[in-house]
């Protein structure tokens, strides 16, 4: 009699997406096709502009449809807690930041993990997620992810233990070009949760709610010499009136993003 075997585990249906992201692109709605990869489970989405080497990675590793509120649910964590909180519909500011650098002809990859339900896909390291964002080497990976509505800030960005990530450089930078319309905090230096709460006129000593130390992704972009970091955001930047379509405050931020990257010199 034949062993039924242990049921599959990391298990994700990778698809290659190389159509049109907005239907509508004044208004920011996705095209039906897209919309529905971002509310299925279980798949890996992937859009590529250029060839590789990429010059940046944006990675969505805990993608799901709003409303949607808890991913893995057939996962333990080491801890024993089953399931994670999602980041409902994080994929939407992602989309932006994509799109701009595409539309100035950067080579850029953009990975969704759509609701993983037997993983956690950037904790594990040999998740189809982890793969193809480390596929190849890239000057930057950066994580988007979702924050609660009853978090201090809009925005933390930080770098985990990825030493070539520079947080605080970063979130400088993005609060500049943001107008300093939203509250913003940055990881002072990898492997801390200590941060500065940054505004225009003055910079405040905070800690971060959630420093991401322990994110594998960020740990092995780091022993590839690949710097990353990790960029929560409010559902205000995630979640609009319309499920189909980007929120205002979320394709401000997503522009600002690319703003930010473009800056850089070795892009």
């Amino acid at each position: 009699m034949k062993s039924k075997g242990r049921p599959k585990t990391n298990h994700m249906e990778i698809k290659i997406y190389a159509g049109q992201i907005w239907e509508q692109r004044s208004s920011r709605v996705y095209s039906p096709e897209l919309l529905g990869l971002l509310e299925s489970k279980d798949t890996l989405v992937i859009l590529k502009n250029g060839e590789p080497p990429f010059h940046i990675v944006i990675g969505v590793p805990h993608q799901a449809a709003v409303g949607e509120i808890v991913i893995a649910e057939n996962w333990t964590n080491p801890r024993g807690r089953k399931g994670r909180d999602s980041d409902e519909n994080a994929a939407s500011f992602a989309l932006a930041v994509f799109s701009e650098l595409s539309d100035q002809k950067i080579p850029c990859k953009l990975v969704i993990a759509a609701h993983s339900t037997d993983h956690d896909p950037n904790k594990d390291v040999n998740s189809p997620y982890c793969k193809e964002v480390l596929s190849e080497k890239t000057y930057l990976l950066l994580e988007c992810h979702g924050a609660g509505d009853k978090r201090k800030q809009d925005i933390e960005i930080s770098a985990g233990n990825n030493s070539l990530g520079n947080a605080l450089d970063f979130g400088r930078q993005l609060a500049t070009k943001l107008n300093y319309q939203y509250s913003l905090s940055a990881q002072i230096e990898a492997g801390s949760n200590k941060a500065k709460s940054i505004s225009k006129d003055k910079e405040i000593d905070t800690t971060l709610v959630l420093p991401a130390l322990e994110t594998t992704s960020l740990i092995e972009a780091g022993k590839r010499e690949m710097a990353a970091l990790h960029l929560e955001a409010k559902p205000r930047f995630r979640i609009s009136k319309n499920d189909d379509s980007i929120s205002a405050d979320g394709l401000i931020l997503g522009n600002a993003i690319a703003e930010v990257i473009l800056l850089k010199e070795n892009l």
